[in-house]
């Protein structure tokens, strides 16, 4: 729930901490979760052999011409550790696999993210009580690569992430070298922060949150980078045990708001809004899951 999610941070990374890219991820979720600016129907239904089959059809408008684009998308877990994480086909008949094998190495995940067209990603995650390790590949264009370690004591945990990308015309487009570093503290129901210098050292972002408030969290960002400042809050109020309320706003004047209301049965509705200081281009959005 929105109100304990410092607590079960904190006894997640007990056993074992997140990637690097991850390690701010239950506060980064307050500000994108229950603000999606679409109408979208996701089922997921149970099969034969633990296989779950998930159905999204969302709503797009279009120059003002409304079409449902329908996405259908198959999990199939194997009890040897390999796992088909998605096998998704979109109405236009592109598709898009996910795979997983665990246990091949005590520790050791392997990951592999594609598509029929340009994309063959393979990932490795290797854990161990007092850290954890990634490595990424761009197998398709052997062009992308990156590492990363995240670890902590106590109440700190940090870690640091490393990118390369590659240029076929060095002319115009130079290969570029990327590192990310990042620390935050948590104290267990009342606080969070942490900061991220990005890009080099080119960008930064500060993070915090407070929970110690019964059934609310409050949080804030601020990212810099030399091109502009934003700063974003955001507050999540649970009204009762199935009802969600959250409001967010920037420093460019742009206010949103969503309610979130579970059903019995696996069923949940969010409602959102997004309003910019002009007035000019409310958004809306109605997302439903079943299952």
């Amino acid at each position: 729930s929105s109100v304990s999610f410092q607590s079960i941070f904190i006894r997640s990374h007990n056993k074992m901490f997140a990637v690097f890219k991850e390690f701010d991820k239950n506060v980064t979720d307050l500000f994108s979760d229950d603000f999606d600016s679409k109408y979208s129907l996701k089922v997921k239904s149970a099969g034969p052999h633990n296989a779950t089959l998930t159905t999204n059809v969302e709503l797009v408008d279009k120059e003002g011409k409304c079409t449902l684009k329908p996405k259908v998308a198959l999990k199939w877990p194997h009890p040897s550790g390999f796992t088909l994480e998605k096998l998704e086909f979109s109405n236009d008949c592109k598709m898009n696999v996910e795979t997983s094998l665990v246990d091949a190495f005590p520790g050791l995940k392997c990951e592999f993210k594609g598509n029929d067209s340009d994309k063959a990603d393979l990932s490795v995650k290797y854990t161990i009580p007092a850290a954890t390790f990634t490595a990424d590949f761009d197998i398709n264009s052997l062009s992308k690569a990156e590492a990363s370690v995240c670890a902590g004591s106590g109440a700190f945990v940090g870690g640091l992430s490393a990118s390369f990308a590659g240029s076929k015309d060095e002319s115009k487009v130079p290969s570029k070298v990327s590192v990310n570093v990042g620390v935050s503290h948590t104290v267990p129901n009342v606080c969070y922060t942490a900061v991220k210098a990005k890009d080099n050292f080119g960008a930064f972002t500060a993070l915090f949150s407070y929970s110690s408030v019964k059934n609310l969290v409050i949080a804030g960002s601020v990212d810099y980078s030399p091109k502009k400042t934003l700063a974003t809050a955001v507050a999540s109020y649970k009204v009762d045990p199935s009802t969600t309320f959250k409001a967010k706003g920037n420093s460019e004047g742009v206010i949103s708001a969503s309610l979130k209301r579970t059903f019995e049965k696996k069923f949940a509705v969010v409602g959102s809004v997004e309003v910019p200081h002009t007035l000019k281009t409310v958004k809306w959005g109605v997302n439903a899951t079943l299952g």
